[in-house]
């Protein structure tokens, strides 16, 4: 396992929150270098002419949801296609803590630095005094980032290689925009065995915040409260399998389709006249076969087996880890609802 270093990337700065009673997300022209240390850095071929860098960080927090000391987990993704070059030395501005708007750096030091697709993400450490570059933690990464990119593709599962206790139960991991102004984060995913060949997912999230419709959160709040007993939001998928592999999804009115965070009225793959819902096939897996891969993209949880988000990072939802910051279960989706009590019924 390779030490951790640090990543940086050129990105506009995006503005989210509340404004006007209205939850905002935008990009603006403003562009900057984004610094972040203690990350990680794995790889996976996607195409004959593509890899996929995945590069995570993580901090420790207090949750009182799970009252325990939990970690928040976060990845940021990103192909690449040009040629991947030997790191090198370079002098850098020792960046402050945080990436807080107009950011002032310090003095200069010398970093060894691996420089990916025209300059705009850069994977590095500092330089080490009567340390040859070739011995660094980034020569290490580079090896294995060359390594992969002359590889020959192959039609197999697109793993995520990341270390994880072990598990070998089919359990998804979860990824969803990390904007934490917005409050609509995970809380519990439970798993619940339809049959031999079907599983049943469900996610359970602390809110749902409108963000195109955002006048409408407190009647849809108050909606909620009267009709499920909750305003937690509740979203429920299929994984189905095959030879013990998971190899499908059903988003049944909930697929996001092409939808990214600022949408939130998205409900694709209702169900037709005779009541089928599309498969989607699973696109990539974390560790191992047993863990396909579902992005949550837009602000009311529509999902997808691929990212419509990719400039953001992401929360990490890995349910099976005993540090999680989520819970995982086993209850239906039926269970679920039958644990809130509604204060009206129409049947």
């Amino acid at each position: 396992m390779v030490e951790s270093v640090w990543f940086s990337h050129k990105e506009y700065r995006y503005e989210e929150g509340l404004k006007e009673n209205q939850k905002i997300f935008r990009w603006t022209e403003q562009p900057e270098m984004w610094d972040w240390d203690n990350c990680t850095i794995s790889v996976v071929k996607i195409s004959n002419e593509k890899v996929k860098i995945i590069v995570r960080s993580s901090h420790t927090v207090s949750s009182e949801y799970k009252k325990s000391s939990v970690k928040l987990r976060y990845i940021l993704g990103f192909d690449v296609v040009n040629t991947i070059g030997e790191p090198h030395t370079e002098d850098y501005h020792e960046p402050p803590p945080g990436n807080v708007k107009g950011k002032v750096y310090g003095s200069t030091r010398p970093r060894w630095v691996i420089k990916l697709e025209n300059e705009n993400y850069f994977i590095w450490q500092w330089a080490e005094d009567g340390k040859a570059i070739e011995n660094s933690n980034v020569y290490k990464i580079y090896l294995i980032l060359k390594k992969e990119q002359e590889s020959i593709f192959s039609d197999k599962p697109e793993i995520f290689d990341v270390p994880t206790q072990d598990d070998d139960r089919v359990i998804p991991a979860v990824y969803q925009p990390a904007l934490d102004s917005w409050k609509n984060f995970v809380r519990e995913i439970h798993c619940h065995k339809i049959n031999e060949k079907e599983l049943e997912v469900s996610i359970l999230f602390n809110n749902e915040e409108l963000r195109e419709h955002a006048l409408l959160n407190p009647i849809y709040r108050w909606v909620r409260s009267l009709l499920y007993g909750r305003t937690l939001d509740l979203e429920t998928f299929r994984v189905l399998w095959n030879n013990a592999i998971p190899e499908n999804f059903r988003f049944g009115g909930i697929y996001s389709g092409q939808n990214d965070i600022q949408k939130d009225d998205i409900h694709e793959d209702k169900p037709d006249i005779s009541g089928n819902v599309p498969l989607h096939h699973v696109k990539y897996y974390f560790a191992n076969v047993k863990h396909p891969i579902v992005f949550i993209n837009t602000s009311n949880h529509a999902m997808a087996e691929f990212d419509t988000n990719k400039r953001l990072w992401k929360w990490e939802y890995v349910a099976w880890e005993k540090d999680s910051p989520i819970i995982y279960g086993t209850k239906s989706r039926k269970e679920i609802d039958n644990s809130f009590k509604p204060k009206i019924k129409f049947w």
